[in-house]
């Protein structure tokens, strides 16, 4: 059975007593690719921890005088915030480029080479399907109605068809997005799709039965990092954490009493 994730206070406290400069990213799930990330900066340069959830690690952001006299990191995913803006409180977090880190991941990888040529008609068949459903719920954000991202393309779009589901239509009250909406996110889906769905839409087809070599989701996640030389939305990410941690380095070493 899986331990719970800390309260924010336990993570406060946790931070007060450490003494290795830490990266505090979002959730477990994504914790594997942030310790390839760990590996590039050095385990003892960074210790990088799950924070459990966007609204933990704001939380603790907001409590950061607690600890400041340790170096700490903070990343998060945009979310739904690419659509409208991160709010200004949080300017010293350090925020992925596209939807989530899931995305960063992808749109620097080229993953879709991978595809087959009779595969490649058939993902961007579902492709624009899954922009146009997911275009449809970014506008309920944006209009402040309730609105659900979270679904495997599977559910939106189920195996052998190219359409939404009649149900799934009827279960979400879907409408057909407005075009600027819709030709923003199908232009730049790399990084404006919700990234889990950009690795679930890519297995359905590189995990076909009939496919002679076969791709998971987790080996995509590692191709993705570490067969990318220069991957540049990476490469950003462990730049900017870097350059954080040299930040508060430095103020640290001005503001400690000489000896």
């Amino acid at each position: 059975m899986p331990l719970p994730d800390p309260t924010v206070d336990e993570l406060v406290a946790a931070l007060r007593r450490s003494a290795l400069p830490t990266v505090l990213v979002e959730g477990k799930e994504d914790m594997r690719i942030y310790r390839w990330v760990e590996e590039r900066l050095g385990s003892r340069n960074a210790n990088i921890q799950s924070a459990g959830g966007r609204n933990r690690l704001l939380s603790v952001y907001e409590r950061r005088q607690e600890f400041s006299n340790l170096p700490v990191a903070f990343v998060a995913d945009r979310d739904m915030w690419l659509f409208s803006e991160n709010p200004s409180n949080y300017d010293g977090v350090i925020w992925t480029e596209g939807y989530s880190i899931e995305n960063d991941l992808y749109a620097g990888a080229e993953l879709e080479k991978l595809l087959e040529q009779e595969e490649v008609e058939g993902h961007r068949q579902l492709l624009d399907t899954i922009v146009e459903w997911f275009a449809s719920e970014v506008e309920k954000y944006l209009a402040g109605e309730c609105y659900e991202v979270a679904h495997h393309c599977d559910r939106v779009v189920p195996r052998g068809h190219t359409q939404i589901d009649e149900s799934f239509r009827k279960i979400r009250s879907f409408r057909p997005p407005g075009e600027r909406i819709h030709r923003q996110i199908r232009e730049a889906y790399q990084l404006q799709l919700r990234g889990k769905q950009l690795f679930e839409m890519l297995v359905r087809f590189l995990s076909a039965p009939d496919r002679d070599s076969k791709y998971s989701y987790d080996n995509l996640h590692e191709m993705a990092f570490k067969m990318t030389p220069a991957h540049p939305l990476m490469g950003r990410l462990t730049q900017e954490i870097e350059q954080a941690m040299s930040d508060q380095k430095s103020a640290l070493r001005q503001t400690k009493p000489s000896q």
